[in-house]
């Protein structure tokens, strides 16, 4: 019985992107609806990260827990599907 309560459930590990909702990329549709997507990433929405710096000037969201940020939604999606490639936590 304690097995079935604190074994590993079989479920494959996810990747994560957080995106800060106060970024101009949580709500565009090339990056936000393109992630919902996939089925190897969980997408979440984050009050703030503390990269405000980053937040303020450039699309941005944290991959796996890193930061990642562009000039346009398409190079943002760009490279986190790169980050995810490089990255990936399977």
């Amino acid at each position: 019985m304690l097995k079935k309560f604190f074994g590993r459930k079989n479920e494959p590990l996810k990747n994560k992107v957080e995106f800060c909702v106060s970024n101009e990329a949580f709500a565009h549709p090339d990056v936000y609806d393109v992630l919902e997507q996939r089925e190897d990433v969980i997408v979440e929405d984050a009050g703030c990260n503390s990269y405000c710096e980053i937040c303020d000037c450039h699309y941005y969201a944290l991959v796996n827990g890193e930061p990642v940020a562009a000039d346009s939604a398409k190079e943002l999606l760009e490279k986190i599907e790169e980050a995810l490639k490089l990255n990936s936590v399977q």
